[in-house]
């Protein structure tokens, strides 16, 4: 277990690719699972009730799956499926983990204090951060650069906003 935190940390550092992971259903589950809990954790404490953002979780896991499925069908790249969706919810799941504490500074404050604004600047900082490394995990499972990893990397983050907003109001 530690191997496979220490590979997501590596990872987030950019210092490592999905094709480093093996193939496997079973650590696909795992991470998918991951991120789904930690999703819901960053929910509640973000202050959304726990169903909803076990719902908002699963939906998200699902058009991630999806549109990797499709996306890597298009380019003839399916073999390449288990490995980019296990370090792209590894990876999700890890900085999830990471946002937890700031996300706590603002949490159940009626007025905005200097400790809500360092938690905002560094839950900015995680979500530019968690687009780079989408980047870089599409830049390995398309053969495409980075800055074209980090623009589809904001596209996926955009359009998932628009869905889960569309659908949860």
């Amino acid at each position: 277990m530690q191997l496979l935190i220490r590979f997501f940390i590596e990872l987030c550092a950019l210092r490592r690719a999905p094709q480093d992971l093996p193939a496997s259903l079973f650590l696909l589950g795992i991470t998918a699972t991951a991120d789904w809990l930690v999703g819901m954790l960053v929910g509640i404490t973000a202050g959304a009730a726990w169903w909803m953002s076990l719902l908002q979780g699963g939906i998200e896991i699902a058009a991630t799956l999806l549109a990797l499925y499709v996306a890597l069908a298009l380019f003839k790249r399916s073999a390449r499926f288990q490995q980019s969706a296990t370090a792209l919810f590894g990876s999700s799941a890890l900085l999830g983990l990471a946002a937890l504490l700031p996300l706590s500074f603002s949490v159940g404050q009626g007025t905005f204090t200097d400790l809500a604004l360092i938690g905002a600047l560094l839950l900015l900082g995680l979500v530019i951060w968690g687009i780079v490394v989408t980047g870089h995990i599409l830049r390995h499972t398309f053969d495409i650069s980075l800055g074209q990893g980090i623009l589809i990397g904001i596209a996926l983050e955009v359009v998932s906003v628009i869905v889960v907003t569309g659908i949860f109001g």
